[in-house]
């Protein structure tokens, strides 16, 4: 299992009239999560696509609230990949506000495309690879 964490303050105009984070802006949360996660292994979804040929396009989004994040909260946003990816790759994210309390936890499964053949293909060697010591045992 490989998890990472980074921080991500709320924005006011990310927030709705109630002044809670805004539920459809989560999305983007786990995005920054799992591209946070890519470049602490060393690598960018802009080498994955540019260098490599690969594109990750989303297959399923899944999101659970559990207490509303507010303008200006420093959240935590940990990702963890639970499984060694294949021809796919879920990102589980939870985040947290300042208090270590959940906010909301989701998933996000994606896929590996070759970007020419526009067909899926298997995980990347070099990212296997990269991820292969957290997943051994």
């Amino acid at each position: 299992m490989f998890t990472h964490e980074t921080h991500k303050r709320v924005r006011y105009a990310e927030t709705d009239k109630m002044g809670y984070l805004y539920y459809g802006h989560y999305p983007y949360l786990y995005e920054i999560g799992r591209t946070e996660m890519l470049r602490a292994l060393g690598f960018t979804y802009r080498d994955m696509e540019d260098e490599h040929g690969i594109i990750m396009p989303v297959m399923s989004l899944n999101i659970r609230y559990v207490r509303p994040a507010y303008y200006d909260t420093l959240l935590t946003l940990k990702t963890t990949l639970r499984k060694m990816p294949t021809d796919i790759i879920t990102f589980h994210t939870d985040t947290f506000n300042e208090q270590g309390e959940l906010t909301c936890g989701g998933s996000v499964k994606l896929c590996f495309v070759n970007q020419k053949t526009n067909e899926t293909v298997q995980a990347p060697d070099y990212l296997k690879t990269a991820l292969k010591p957290y997943f051994m045992g």
